[in-house]
């Protein structure tokens, strides 16, 4: 059924993926690779280079060392590090809504992966690791040790703290291109909200050790980050301030 709907639909991402995942589940994993792979290709012609990271990722798991996915990645970085993303595709490439889409994720590209050089972009590349959450799974938890940022790839995730009075705010629901756990990374402090999914999600995760290691290369990364931490504290203050002035039901 997908394949027939896949015949006017051929760079449906989503319908490439039902058949990748079902591949997978009758175990022809050779042939769920080559779907995966369709899929990546499509989100590089695209501009989403983190979800084709993600996906090429996938692929490791299933296919650990693979020397072909290993050069895929390769070229990715290369691609990355000459192509001209701009903040949103043209329009003769993406519908309304996938325009709409393209924002966060070319965002993040643009600011975290753009700039670096191709073996600075691999080695990167390289450090992400990707991790997939069941709905209403905790990812961090406030008051844990902070020691990694998350990067949104599928799904979508809710952060929540605390007031002084110890009522459990909501701050933001983060979606697919955003990224949280900066402010851990950059104060070394213990983590200052818990984030939960609000759907199976799969986030690429970059520890504290490899984040260092990136900013002593590349000190824009820590700009940007740093200003994340003040655009996210702000709105945490915000949202505590909301609460306490909120009348009790």
């Amino acid at each position: 059924m997908y394949r027939e709907r896949l015949l006017e639909q051929s760079n449906n991402t989503a319908l490439l993926m039902n058949v990748a995942d079902t591949l997978l589940l009758d175990k022809q994993v050779d042939e769920a690779l080559k779907e995966y792979k369709k899929v990546a290709d499509i989100y590089t012609e695209q501009g989403f280079i983190v979800k084709a990271i993600a996906i090429y990722k996938r692929m490791l798991k299933l296919r650990p060392g693979l020397s072909e996915i290993e050069n895929l990645m390769a070229n990715l970085s290369e691609r990355m590090a000459t192509a001209d993303i701009s903040p949103v595709q043209p329009a003769a490439k993406l519908s309304e809504k996938r325009e709409e889409e393209a924002v966060p994720y070319l965002e993040i590209e643009n600011k975290l992966l753009k700039d670096l050089r191709p073996e600075e972009f691999k080695q990167i590349v390289e450090k992400l690791n990707l991790r997939h959450f069941e709905e209403d799974t905790i990812v961090v938890q406030e008051g844990d040790p902070g020691d990694s940022l998350f990067i949104v790839v599928r799904g979508q995730v809710r952060v929540l703290t605390k007031d002084a009075n110890q009522k459990e705010v909501l701050l933001a629901n983060l979606g697919e291109g955003e990224f949280f756990g900066e402010i851990a990374l950059l104060t070394g402090k213990s983590r200052t909200a818990t984030i939960i999914t609000n759907t199976s999600s799969e986030l690429l995760e970059l520890t504290r050790k490899d984040y260092e290691n990136i900013i002593a290369r590349h000190p824009h990364v820590k700009q940007v980050v740093e200003e994340f931490h003040l655009q996210r504290a702000y709105k945490t203050i915000e949202a505590l301030i909301q609460s306490l002035h909120e009348k009790p039901h």
